[in-house]
């Protein structure tokens, strides 16, 4: 039975369409990525008018559970993968945990003569010294939903394991490393509009939200061994803090 709008009730009328549609997410009769009614249609069905139900509309896609597609109309948000670096399990526990199942694409690893600006100077290497790039989609049931991009110095170069590129963490395959022990992470995280590699690699459309996490990581001594540059799909990831 469709649920209907109570007009003898004090609770606003765009605040009752937003709980029966919530109800329908909720309850799985709307799953992630299902295009819901149009406008119109919801007008008709609950009597309703336009700038109710595009106030409704509105508040929902601003708090996440739907998003708009220019042309097609508008969808159940996919979940968020939530990560945060100071609590176990990590995002690849974490997107397991929702039923999906994490992984890895490799598009490349190799050494790189000439690396974007300001990669030398944050791992403090002089310019005759040779840099490792490792190029990654992370995925979630072989979807990308981020990529990375890690700069590593040449003398930690022997300490990786490539074959632990395609499992767990962002940083398994240099978890052996000796200078991983008593290591610390700086963290640099920015919302920014989807205009790079990004688009075409995360299937993003030019203006989507992106969230990019640069990580560089510091061993005991002071010494960088590792600098990264992520970005993820700013509607299917959130970072958290623990303090």
């Amino acid at each position: 039975m469709t649920p209907t709008i109570d007009r003898t009730s004090p609770i606003p009328l765009y605040f009752q369409l937003k709980q029966i549609l919530l109800e329908q997410i909720d309850a799985g009769t709307w799953q992630p990525g299902d295009l819901i009614p149009g406008e119109q249609e919801l007008q008709d069905t609950y009597g309703l008018s336009r700038t109710t139900v595009r106030q409704t509309l509105a508040d929902l896609v601003h708090e996440g559970r739907l998003h708009r597609q220019r042309g097609r109309g508008t969808f159940v948000t996919q979940p968020k993968f939530a990560h945060d670096p100071n609590v176990r399990p990590g995002a690849a526990e974490y997107i397991h945990s929702e039923g999906l199942t994490p992984g890895w694409e490799v598009i490349s690893s190799d050494w790189v003569t000439d690396p974007p600006e300001g990669v030398r100077a944050k791992l403090k290497v002089s310019e005759d010294t040779r840099i490792f790039r490792i190029n990654r989609l992370r995925l979630a049931n072989n979807e990308p939903i981020g990529y990375h991009f890690a700069y590593v110095p040449e003398f930690v170069v022997p300490q990786l394991n490539l074959d632990k590129l395609t499992e767990g963490g962002s940083l398994r395959y240099l978890r052996n490393a000796p200078q991983m022990h008593n290591s610390v992470a700086q963290r640099a995280i920015e919302a920014t509009a989807a205009n790079g590699p990004e688009v075409q690699l995360l299937k993003a459309s030019t203006g989507d939200p992106i969230l990019t996490i640069e990580r560089l990581i510091i061993a005991e001594d002071g010494t960088p061994i590792e600098l990264l540059w992520a970005a993820y799909l700013g509607d299917r990831f959130k970072y958290q803090v623990t303090i």
